[in-house]
């Protein structure tokens, strides 16, 4: 996939001008996406806990097929996290699936 590089240089200025240690929202996932197209062994964990977190976000609680398509989306990105990277990022999805587990059992009550 080609990016434009005028993309790529936003996303980088963006991402330099940011503090913390994760980019996080919406912003973060547009930055993500794009710099994980250049360089998916760079960003993709980044990438993938952005998109989980989108996913367990209140903005899709109630559209299972966006918080579906947002999980997939990360575990294909999850898929691209090195075997050397630190065992956090390889273990990411271990406490991510209880999590989301229980916030769809909570959806289910609240339906009922």
């Amino acid at each position: 996939m080609s990016v434009h590089a005028d993309l790529v240089l936003k996303a980088r200025v963006r991402l330099l001008s940011h503090n913390e240690r994760i980019l996080e929202g919406e912003e973060g996932l547009w930055v993500y996406r794009i710099l994980f197209a250049v360089s998916p062994r760079s960003y993709a964990y980044r990438l993938a806990y952005v998109l989980r977190a989108a996913a367990e976000g209140p903005r899709v609680a109630h559209l299972p097929g966006a918080r579906q398509a947002l999980l997939d989306e990360a575990r294909a990105a999850s898929a691209r996290i090195p075997a050397d990277a630190p065992a956090y990022q390889r273990g990411m999805w271990d406490h991510t699936v209880p999590g989301l587990r229980e916030i769809e059992r909570r959806l289910g009550q609240a339906t009922r």
